[in-house]
Order: structure tokens, then sequence, then C-alpha cells
């Protein structure tokens, strides 16, 4: 390089096809190394997860559960096993409430995981074992079962309900809110919009 010139020049003794050489070898690093910042930062970092949801519909899902499913499966999410400080407290809830969750404790397998309690978590692993290979739609369909089940008479429920409420339990578990709104027929798998 001659100084203060920003031209490179090969010392004398380097031929013009040596110094052509060298040119393209320090070119093509330099293109290697461009294209690697492009590429590199990409491996190991996972595409995110499709949004399904909409933040209202996730915020009105969290009112529907704490109105609802969270008596039985608690303000957590995380079920009812018998411990002291779970909210609600079940002597806090009604006869029918406290019969339906019952005296007996229940063993709840799913995949490799098992969970022992009155009520299981909708939140967590053993919620994505049982879950995670299903569809959106097919929870939603799951929920309105428990939702249309006439023990339970619960009050002020429309049809966007229990769709809000897979809503908030997705998002609990760490799915995303996006633009799209969740529907009866939303085909993505629970798993992979959780990660």
């Amino acid at each position: 390089m001659l100084p203060g010139a920003g031209i490179y020049c090969a010392p004398s003794h380097v031929s013009r096809s040596q110094e052509a050489s060298l040119v393209n070898g320090k070119a093509i690093v330099i293109a290697i190394a461009l294209m690697s910042l492009a590429v590199f930062p990409a491996i190991g970092q996972q595409a995110s997860a499709p949004a399904i949801f909409t933040a209202a519909q996730a915020r009105a899902g969290r009112v529907a559960y704490e109105r609802t499913c969270g008596k039985c499966h608690t303000e957590t999410v995380m079920g009812r096993k018998g411990d002291s400080g779970e909210l609600p407290p079940l002597s806090s809830l009604s006869a029918s409430y406290q019969k339906f969750i019952g005296p007996q404790m229940r063993r709840y397998v799913s995949q490799d995981l098992v969970w022992q309690g009155f009520v299981p978590p909708l939140a967590g692993k053993v919620f994505i074992g049982r879950w995670g290979d299903k569809t959106a739609a097919q929870l939603i369909a799951r929920f309105q079962e428990t939702v249309d089940d006439p023990y339970f008479q619960f009050e002020g429920i429309n049809d966007e309900f229990t769709v809000n409420l897979t809503a908030y339990i997705l998002q609990v578990n760490g799915a995303k809110a996006g633009s799209d709104p969740l529907t009866r027929t939303t085909t993505a798998i629970v798993s992979s919009v959780t990660r």
C-alpha cells in the first residue's frame, strides 16, 4: 500500500499473476466473512413460533378463567394438589365444586410424566405432554365440553368465551400474542406455538 494513497502495491518480488491470486483470495475471504455474518447468527436460533391469538383474546381469556376454571385448577393454572395456600381455598368453593373436586387424589399420566392431585394443571410439562401434539382447535373443543357441562352452570358464557380461554391457556404456556385471532378452526399444533 502506498503511504496515504489507499492504493495497494504488491512487493516487487510478487508477479502479476501471484498478485491477482492474492487479491482474488482476499476477495473470497471477505465474501465468506460477509456471508457468515448473515448465516451464522441464525444457527442455534429457532424460528419464532407462530402467533395464533390476539392480546385482547388472552386478556379476555384470563378474566374468563378466573371466573370459571380457576376455581378448580387454581389461580396459578398449575392444578389443585391439596397444598396449603392454593387459591382459591377449597373451603371457599361451593359444595358442588367441592364435591366435583372430590376427596380422592387422582393420578394423571402424560407421556413419561406423572402428576398426582385433585385437578390437573393447565400449564407446564404435564399439560404440554398431554396436549402438545393436538391442534388449537382440538384444545378449544375439549375446553368447550367442560364449559357446556351442565354440572358447572357457568354464567355469562358467549361464543367467544372458550376461544378466549384457550388463548389465555396458550399464553400461560409460553405462546405469544399476534395480530391473527384464534378461531375454532385454528390448526396450529399446540407445542409449535408454546415453545
